[in-house]
């Protein structure tokens, strides 16, 4: 009998040890993660327990790197032969850097596979930003579309209505406005901010196969009306000007928004949550409200689209596959598109969730308890879509350059837009 029972406390002592050994060897994997916004890190954190039920073979962890310039030092790290995190949050404007010399496809993942079963379902304007040769580098954070974001008692006291049209804010509401010391919206010469208005109108840039297309006989006098009409804004006091770094930080906005000097904003969906609510202070909580975005008269969409951050993985990382099925994770279907949206403020891309009731109940007390869905939902399906290509930073630089004189009247929108073309043109004719 102790013979007996000397085996069996043997044999439980090695099964144990044996667990033990397991457990401890349990392998540790760090996901590195680089982005210019916080934000998205944040709602790593809050994904991460629920991946790692997944994969309870492996402990895993999340280093992220918040950096404004986290795309321009991932280029630099390539040029150095140094390493890439494992993931990388590219901003759309910055993701054309990464197409010059098929960079992105030599040192990032192919997820084209990842969205090929539903590619229906998902936002073609959200696809086109991140696609290289007709493959997908990169997975979109939201969808960015923009509503009008204004204070209604600014424009009681002014007795003026929301505006439906940007010939409507120009000749009427902005005027109006002005005269009791407040301005409708921002200018800023951020390339991009052009962008924004002449994508709503029609226009593009480049064309679906790369093609320059902005001095045609299409684009061009599509850029010339938004030029002429933006220049008009701001010198009648629509649009408040403010320049450089000052939309980002500083206190113009913020002593604006305040005041009610600048009584809204058309912006994306991110602007609510990095700028608006944290611009306006908690003391302005329920004194702001949402409203869908002027259109224009001649046509083009129903919202304008800036921004927008695509996550791609880097090819050499040794928990490639394991990054990849993390982005998938958090990012693609039903329920983490609208997580995403709970979490963060970013409207999903994914169409079926324009109808989830979480996502159209959604009430904000910032915007006195409208739910933002539902307004992002009116124009979800109707974003503008644009093209990469290695030369639109050119484009983009050209605008920001010529933006002051236009805002001035020191240049004519004719001249603007010529400028842009010319410069642009010059880039590419030349490689550079």
């Amino acid at each position: 009998m102790k013979t007996f029972r000397l085996v069996i406390l043997l044999a439980l002592c090695l099964g144990a040890l044996s667990v033990s050994t397991v457990v401890h060897a349990q392998e540790e994997v760090t996901l590195t993660a680089w982005t210019h916004d916080q934000l998205y890190l944040d709602y790593f954190m809050e994904r991460l327990p629920a991946f790692q039920e997944l994969h309870p073979e492996v402990t895993i962890t999340l280093e992220g790197v918040y950096d404004s310039a986290a795309p321009t030092n991932a280029l630099n790290a390539i040029a150095a032969g140094e390493p890439l995190p494992d993931m990388l949050g590219i901003e759309r404007g910055a993701f054309a850097n990464f197409t010059r010399n098929g960079i992105i496809a030599q040192y990032f993942l192919d997820l084209t596979d990842l969205i090929e079963d539903e590619r229906e379902n998902y936002a073609e304007g959200r696809l086109s930003i991140y696609e290289y040769e007709g493959r997908l580098y990169a997975l979109e954070s939201q969808l960015a579309a923009s509503l009008l974001y204004y204070q209604p008692a600014v424009f009681e006291a002014a007795g003026v209505e929301v505006p439906t049209t940007w010939e409507q804010v120009v000749n009427e509401v902005g005027p109006a406005l002005v005269e009791h010391g407040s301005a409708f919206t921002f200018a800023t010469n951020d390339g991009t901010w052009f962008q924004m208005y002449y994508n709503q109108r029609g226009g593009v840039i480049f064309d679906p196969e790369g093609n320059f297309v902005m001095g045609d006989e299409t684009n061009r006098p599509l850029a010339i009306e938004v030029a002429t009409l933006l220049q008009q804004g701001v010198q009648n006091g629509s649009f408040m000007v403010v320049l450089g770094g000052d939309v980002w930080g500083g206190a113009t906005l913020p002593t604006a928004y305040q005041e009610g000097s600048l009584a809204g904003t058309v912006m994306p969906d991110w602007w609510s949550t990095c700028c608006l609510q944290p611009y306006g202070g908690p003391e302005m909580e329920g004194e702001w409200r949402v409203a869908l975005p002027p259109v224009w008269e001649g046509g083009g969409h129903s919202t304008l689209t800036w921004g927008g951050t695509g996550w791609a993985v880097s090819s050499a990382s040794p928990n490639a596959e394991l990054a990849k099925e993390f982005l998938a994770f958090a990012y693609l279907g039903l329920e983490s598109q609208v997580l995403k949206f709970e979490s963060i403020n970013n409207f999903p891309w994914y169409i079926p969730a324009f109808e989830d009731e979480r996502v159209l109940g959604l009430e904000d007390p910032y915007f006195g308890g409208q739910s933002l869905g539902e307004y992002y939902a009116q124009v979800a399906a109707d974003v503008p879509s644009w093209y990469q290509n290695p030369f639109l930073p050119n484009a983009l630089t050209a605008m920001g350059d010529n933006l002051p004189g236009l805002f001035d009247g020191s240049l004519t929108p004719e001249q603007f837009v010529d400028n842009v073309i010319r410069a642009t043109q010059d880039a590419i004719d030349f490689g550079f």
